[in-house]
Order: structure tokens, then C-alpha cells, then sequence
């Protein structure tokens, strides 16, 4: 299932499982308002020997007013887990006890998994989860939270650096990625807060049944304990029921995310040697931590005994990845153990003639455009190489909050005396701190590197207070109008970095209902914009590539080509728009900008830049594009 069928049922499945939860919550309800109603009846003196539901029609009011408090509890509970869940993967992660990995740590397992979640980051062109590791957890076990890719967190347990190699570990990353990049995270996330709801009945039954005995010497004691066991138990059955729910949606999920970590690597045997360990191991994929059962569906394997299980059976997985497989095999590992992994080397990044070459055949546009959400192969091939040109004094400064501040300001700074003196006078005296040791960096920099480079320094950024990061996206807004104009890499930096912080800050649902038909002018604008950045100041050139791509999204009627000035303004509020699109709209959409683009058969750094952050505010990610290809640059 390619990005954008994954996401179009993702939006599917999401509101089965609303309608599924308003069900479980109102049989809690039902069956609560039951036991109620059956000990207010048998208390009434006045109407002896009246049933529930005679009880409940004679007294409205008594059966609105327990619905209420039911509901109110539930409501209330599953928004505060939800609000308390807003903080995104980190969350998540320090919830059982999770260190994050800093990025100049000297331990070379940590090492090695930065390096590989870095360059799947690249690959994908997404920021860079925040990294945690679950020291106390011997077994092998990962997974991935957050709503969205700027707030998600990687996670891995000890066992897991210990016993896996470098090819297996990143099977198992590949497979935590897919969850972020299909919208696994959010939905999981929202389940983790609306089971919440359902728990605390539970939780509030189990506490009365333990105080009341203590009265049962006064009047209604007993009564107090048989209607918290009901509370309780039906609490937990309710809980129950969003269990089966949780399980059923995860076992799914977990096949297609091990099918993309294959799609990632093209390496079966990584992801398929991690698991034979996870049959190998003693401790196998089972956590110890406490809140294990809350992120239980979120787990690269099962990471405790359930009855309802949330991952397919291990054997399944493994004939899935190699049909061939003789269960055997799981004896031997068994029998021989397994041995803990070496001190790991870096493997060498491999050579690569790029991606895909951009030409205007609807063929070559449409496998770019499937690529979105899908990384393959090359892509991971190409980042490494990526990761190895960026300059290593960028690994100091996308640890360091104030450093990676920094060196987004040092970028947006302009080569031009004059300019940048006016943008001076615009810096905190704060900023100006590390600013000399981050335009050299800046300056390193080749120009299709430094969209990669922001989305490194993106971990950095998350860590600083709220109003620190809207401060930032302000300054950035002033330094690019500082000359009075605004060009393809300003804008895209500056709508790069208002975007991330608001998915960050306040995530929304990634698509819409909107159809291209209903955005015929933001379209417009859209491919005027991208086919002058690329025509280099030839109009003819320019209106042919503009014609190319609006024949693919809109093929019966379209606006004529035309150029504005204030691009910058209506592009911002296109691009907005444009994000309330259906799945397969955008789809269509990026195809047509792929041949807009690849109408002169070449790739420039302003297309380049422009297509990755069109894709970023739409909420496709796209793979990186030849970043450093000689012929992609021109």
C-alpha cells in the first residue's frame, strides 16, 4: 500500500475507531446507569419492587444525571492523558524512564544508532526524532511516538544496541519509521488517551472497593461494596473492549511497517536477524517497566503477555520477510543463544548515482510522486552519503539550543554588506554570542544541503521554551525582510521552521476533504511559482513548464499563467489551503509539480528547495532529491 492509500484508510480506520469508542463508551454508560438505577429502585420506599427501567422512567433526571458524571469522568480523563500526551514521542518515552541520546555521545552503540536514525531522517526528509534509550530493559524492543514527524521520539531498549547489528538495528528503525511517516504515531498516541478515559472507571471502582469494607458496620456499606465491584469490573471491561480494539488495528500496522523497513533497506535479512534474536533471547521483546501495557500497541515485537495480542506471531513475520524460512531455525538460535554485538563500526556510505532523474514523461513524475512517505533504498544510499558532507562542527551545533538558534540565523543572513548590517541591528545581544562560529558553519554549507541541515538542528529547537521558538520564527520573518525581498531559500526556510514549530506546538489531522477542483487558484499559484524559479528569468520557458504540470491536476479547465510580485504572500496562503486536500489529491498534486519540474529535464536548487517544502506543509515528505548530485545543481 503506497503514502497515500496508507493515509486515506489511516482516515478511514480513524473514525471507525471514533464510532467504535462512542460504542464502548456508551455500553460503560448503559451498563452503569443499570446498576444505579437497580440500587436506587431497591432503596426506594415508596415504589417496592420496581425494575431498572421502571426506576429510570419515573426518574429522568436520575439516569441524565448519572450519564453525565459517567461520561464527564470518562471525557474529562482521556482529555487530560490527551493534553498530557501533547508533548509529543519525549513524552512518551521518559514515561518508562527513558535517556536520550545526545548527539556527541562517546559510546559507540549510542553512536551507531544515532548515526542510523540521522541518516533514515535525510532519507525521508523529515526532522530528526528526538533518540531514547530504555537503559534498565534488557530485552530487544523499539518504538516510535509523537503526532507528528516534527514532535516524534525513537525509542530503542539496551537490548537491542547490545545484540543487534548495525544491518539489523536498522531493519528495526526502518520499521519504527514507517509508524512515523504513515500516521501510525497519532493514531496510536490517541488511543493511548481515549483508553485512559476507560481505566480510570475502572480505577475509580477499585478504590472504593477498598475503602468501603472499612463501613460496613454503618448503614449502606454493603451496598457501597457491590457498587464499586460493578464499577470496577465493568470498568474493566470496558477497558477490555478498547483493548481488542487496540489490538486488532496494531497487529495490521505492524505488517505493513515491517514491509517498509524492507522497502527502506532492501535488506529482509536485518529485519528478519532481529527477530530470530528476539526468539533467541531469554528476556526476548518483554519490558519490565511498569507503564509497559500503555504503549504496548506501539512496540516493535510484543512487549508483554496479553491475551489479546498486539503484534502477529513472530513465526508469521519471519515467513512474511522470507518464505523460504524453516522453523527450525528458531530451535538453533535458540539452542546456540545469542551473542552480543561488537563494538559497532560505521559502515561506509556507499557510492550513488542518484535517485531519480526528473523528466517530463507522466511515468518518471508519478514514481517520484509515490516515493513520498516511502523511502527507498537509494534514498537511505544517498543520505549516508549526505550525513558524511555535512560539517562535522554541525553535530555541536544541532545539540545546543542556543548554538542551533544560531545557526539558523546565521543562514538567513544575507552576503551582502549592507543587508546584513540592517539585519544586525535586528539580533538580541544573545544571538550574537555564537553567531561568528555559525556562519562559518553557514558557509560550509553546499546549497542543497541546507534544507537537510535545518531539519538536523530541528531536535535542538524543540527543546527550547515555547515563546523562545515563536521568538525565532519572528526574527526570521524580520531578517528575510530586512532588504525588502524575499527569495526562494528564505521563504522556504522561513515557512520550513513556522511549520515544524506549529506541528510541534499544536498538531493537526495531516489531510482535508478538499478537492483540486475546489483549490483551482491556490494551484495556480503553486505552478506559476515553481515554473519561474526554475525557467531562470525565460518566460516562454516558464509558461510551457507552468502547462505542463496544471495539464496533470487540472485538465479540463485551468487559470492562465501569470506572475505576481508578492509571491511570497500568496504563496504562503495557497500552501495553506492546499494542507485541507484529500490524500490522492495531493498525490496528483505533487505529480504535476515533478513534471513542471522536470519539463527542461534538470533540477535546480530553488525547485529542489520549493518541491521539499510544498511537500513538508502538505504533509507528504519527500525522500531526498539528489542532494549534491552535480547535475541535480545546475
Amino acid at each position: 500500500m503506497d503514502f497515500y492509500a496508507y493515509q486515506a484508510a489511516a482516515r478511514r480506520q480513524t473514525r471507525w475507531l471514533v464510532v467504535a469508542f462512542i460504542v464502548a463508551v456508551t455500553a460503560v454508560v448503559v451498563a452503569l446507569d443499570t446498576v444505579f438505577m437497580l440500587v436506587l429502585a431497591a432503596r426506594d420506599p415508596t415504589n417496592p419492587g420496581l425494575t431498572p427501567l421502571q426506576y429510570a422512567a419515573e426518574h429522568p433526571d436520575s439516569v441524565f444525571g448519572c450519564s453525565l458524571l459517567v461520561v464527564a469522568v470518562i471525557g474529562l480523563a482521556s482529555l487530560f492523558k490527551t493534553l498530557q500526551l501533547r508533548g509529543g514521542g519525549a513524552v512518551v518515552a521518559r514515561s518508562l524512564g527513558g535517556v536520550r541520546v545526545e548527539r556527541d555521545t562517546t559510546d559507540p552503540k549510542r553512536r551507531r544508532l544515532r548515526n542510523v536514525v540521522e541518516e533514515m531522517a535525510i532519507a525521508s526528509g523529515v526532522p530528526v526524532p528526538e533518540i531514547y534509550v530504555l537503559e534498565q530493559e534488557g530485552a530487544i524492543n523499539a518504538f516510535a511516538a509523537g503526532h507528528t514527524p516534527a514532535n516524534a521520539a525513537i525509542t530503542v531498549t539496551q537490548g537491542a544496541l547490545d545484540y543487534l547489528d548495525r544491518d539489523e538495528l536498522q531493519g528495526v528503525i526502518g520499521h519504527e519509521f514507517s509508524h512515523v511517516l504513515n500516521g501510525d504515531m497519532r493514531l496510536n498516541v490517541q488511543l493511548m488517551g481515549w483508553l485512559f478515559g476507560l481505566l480510570v472507571i475502572a480505577l475509580i471502582g477499585r478504590t472504593i472497593f477498598s475503602i468501603a469494607p472499612r463501613s460496613r458496620d454503618r448503614r449502606g456499606g454493603g451496598i457501597a461494596v457491590l457498587i464499586a465491584l460493578a464499577v470496577m469490573v465493568l470498568g474493566y471491561i470496558g477497558l477490555l473492549a478498547g483493548r481488542i480494539l487496540q489490538a486488532a488495528v496494531s497487529r495490521q500496522r505492524e505488517r505493513l511497517a515491517d514491509a517498509s523497513s524492507v522497502q527502506f533497506t532492501r535488506n529482509p535479512l536485518g529485519l528478519k536477524g532481529a527477530l530470530l534474536k528476539i526468539a533467541g533471547l531469554t528476556e526476548g521483546s518483554r519490558l519490565a517497566a511498569a507503564d509497559a501495557e500503555q504503549v504496548a500497541h506501539m512496540l516493535f515485537a510484543p512487549g508483554l503477555e496479553r491475551v489479546f495480542a498486539t503484534h502477529p506471531p513472530l513465526l508469521e513475520r519471519i515467513r512474511a520477510l522470507d518464505p523460504h524460512f524453516d522453523a527450525r531455525e528458531l530451535a538453533q538460535v535458540a539452542a546456540q543463544g545469542v551473542a552480543a554485538s561488537a563494538a559497532p563500526e560505521e559502515a561506509a556510505a556507499p557510492a550513488t548515482s542518484g535517485v531519480a532523474a526528473f523528466g517530463p514523461q507522466p511515468a518518471a513524475a508519478r514514481a517520484i510522486a509515490a516515493q513520498v512517505g516511502a523511502p527507498q533504498t537509494a534514498h537511505v544510499a544517498l543520505a549516508q552519503t549526505v550525513h558524511q558532507r555535512l560539517p562535522v562542527e554541525l553535530r555541536e551545533f544541532s545539540e545546543a539550543p542556543g548554538k542551533a538558534r544560531a545557526l539558523v540565523l546565521a543562514l538567513l543572513l544575507s552576503r551582502d554588506s549592507a543587508v546584513r548590517d540592517a539585519q544586525m541591528h535586528l539580533l538580541a545581544p544573545a544571538d550574537l554570542t555564537e553567531l561568528d562560529a555559525a556562519l562559518e558553519v553557514a558557509g560550509e554549507l553546499e546549497p542543497m544541503l541546507r534544507l537537510p541541515a535545518l531539519l538536523q538542528l530541528f531536535p535542538a529547537l524543540r527543546r527550547t521554551a515555547l515563546a523562545a521558538r515563536r521568538a525565532l520564527a519572528q526574527v526570521a520573518i524580520a531578517l528575510i525582510h530586512a532588504d525588502s525581498r524575499v527569495d526562494v531559500f528564505e521563504f522556504c526556510l522561513a515557512k520550513l521552521l513556522e511549520t515544524l514549530l506549529q506541528d510541534e506546538m499544536a498538531p493537526q489531522p495531516p489531510h482535508g476533504r478538499l478537492t483540486l477542483e475546489d483549490v483551482a487558484q491556490e494551484l495556480h499559484t503553486v505552478f506559476a511559482v515553481l515554473a519561474r524559479a526554475g525557467a531562470e528569468g525565460d518566460e516562454p520557458r516558464a509558461r510551457a513548464a507552468y502547462e505542463v504540470g496544471m495539464q496533470t491536476v487540472l485538465p479540463l479547465r485551468r487559470p492562465a499563467y501569470a506572475t505576481y510580485e508578492d509571491w511570497p504572500r500568496r504563496l504562503s496562503a495557497a500552501l495553506i489551503r492546499l494542507e485541507q486536500l484529500q490524500p490522492f489529491a495531493k498525490q496528483a498534486l505533487i505529480e504535476g509539480l515533478v513534471r513542471t519540474i522536470g519539463s527542461d529535464g534538470a533540477l535546480t536548487v530553488e525547485e529542489a528547495e520549493l518541491l521539499r517544502t510544498t511537500c513538508a506543509l502538505l504533509h507528504c515528505p519527500m525522500p531526498i532529491l539528489g542532494a549534491g548530485e552535480p547535475a541535480a545543481a545546475t
